[in-house]
């Protein structure tokens, strides 16, 4: 173990790769601590330290509680992705985009930054207005230009950041700034548990017990990340020239979480917006009921988006006709099945219960906390299922292109003394 942790430091572009990733997500960090002026900090944190508030603030690494420069995260960004993803297949000129590979994806992405341009002004203004609602700052214009422009430019920072991540650090870069955040305010809600523990709000059995479930919680997100369906595929014999080429055997794996933490991450993201809609409009209070975290409706619509955004996801990342196509190209058949048609309805059919295997876990493993607080009457760890499903997620996925670039190494490293002895021959 200590040996291949050495190995990764040992490589030059993977050691640059994660002294990279590293060196941004500490900016990260420091960027949550800058306050902005003008507010009351005491009362902020008390603020937002609850409710859905404080459920968006785990997911900031407590930046919203603070006001800090991050306050709105990746959150615009988010939901600029998902209004995007939505309209590339309703909107003709877009889904032409989409089919135009590399560059008609740099178009989309274009855009994807402009609408989280205009997400980031109008929820910073919304953001703004609670605050001084709240009398929790000074309803100055002064105050609101600033923190507007600062709320704002705070979230393409972190837009640009998890880009650069992607591009020449390790891992996906919205993820693992989502990821940091949690894992940064997870010492926090321990003490919470703790305090509540000493106060005897809680007994000490439900702690004891909530650290168990952790471990069954993460142990379970790890085996079905890493759970995969394998549909065989044979390759039939053909000849070419003096040479036999085929006749071998190999698989198609597909993942049983196909989407990994994007469709939580999305359906999260929506939630939260008619919950905060409530705190700007009195009109809509008796709403309230309805969309409150934990609430059974909240429960329902949330495992209904989880469904939705594991199908839809996974309808934009693999299409069933273009695997068939290939594997119909490559001489390649699925035993049993005719090629073709018939080999696409066959993966469909497959991909459809397996996403309703993965769904109905990533379902169950965000509704789950809910439940137990309700029955342990924990109300101060708020990381639950979705952060440790999101915090296993992106580390796995990370670990994963560590393991590929240390793979590709090691390939490069065989073919070049391969090469190196074939020249001294």
């Amino acid at each position: 173990m200590w040996d291949k942790f050495a190995q990764i430091f040992r490589i030059p572009e993977l050691r640059k790769r994660i002294v990279f990733t590293l060196g941004v997500l500490v900016v990260f960090r420091i960027g949550t601590h800058i306050a902005l002026p003008g507010v009351d900090a005491e009362g902020l944190r008390a603020f937002f330290a609850e409710g859905i508030f404080g459920f968006l603030d785990m997911f900031v690494g407590g930046a919203l509680g603070r006001f800090s420069l991050f306050a709105l995260g990746v959150g615009p960004y988010i939901n600029a992705s998902i209004i995007m993803s939505l309209l590339v297949p309703i909107i003709p000129k877009l889904k032409e985009l989409q089919q135009q590979g590399r560059e008609g994806q740099r178009r989309i992405n274009k855009y994807t930054r402009y609408g989280t341009l205009g997400l980031a002004v109008v929820q910073s203004i919304g953001i703004c207005a609670l605050v001084v609602g709240q009398g929790l700052a000074p309803a100055t214009t002064w105050f609101y230009l600033t923190s507007i422009l600062t709320l704002t430019t705070g979230t393409m920072l972190l837009m640009w950041i998890g880009e650069r991540i992607t591009e020449n650090g390790i891992g996906n870069g919205i993820s693992m700034l989502i990821m940091v955040g949690i894992i940064a305010e997870f010492p926090r809600q321990l003490y919470a548990v703790y305090t509540e523990v000493v106060l005897g709000v809680v007994h000490p059995i439900w702690a004891i017990i909530m650290l168990a479930v952790m471990v069954a919680l993460i142990a379970g997100v790890v085996i079905v990340q890493q759970g995969r369906r394998k549909i065989i595929i044979q390759y039939a014999k053909r000849t070419s020239g003096r040479r036999i080429y085929g006749g071998h055997s190999s698989h198609l794996p597909i993942r049983v979480n196909q989407g990994g933490v994007i469709p939580v991450i999305f359906a999260s993201a929506l939630l939260s917006i008619p919950v905060t809609m409530i705190q700007f409009v009195p009109a809509l209070d008796w709403l309230g009921p309805y969309v409150e975290m934990g609430s059974l409706p909240y429960m329902i619509v949330f495992v209904l988006m989880i469904f939705f955004f594991t199908y839809f996801y996974s309808s934009i990342t693999f299409d069933p006709d273009d695997v068939a196509k290939n594997i119909r190209e490559s001489g390649g058949f699925i035993p049993g099945v005719r090629p073709g048609k018939p080999s696409a309805a066959h993966i469909s059919a497959i991909l459809s219960r397996i996403l309703a295997v993965g769904a109905l876990f990533l379902a169950a493993i965000s509704v789950f906390p809910f439940i137990f607080a309700d029955i342990s009457g924990i109300r101060g760890f708020l990381v639950g299922g979705i952060g440790l499903l999101i915090v296993v997620g992106v580390g796995l996925d990370t670990l994963m292109q560590i393991e590929a670039h240390l793979t590709m190494r090691h390939y490069e490293s065989i073919t070049k003394g391969g090469a190196l002895l074939g020249r001294r021959r």
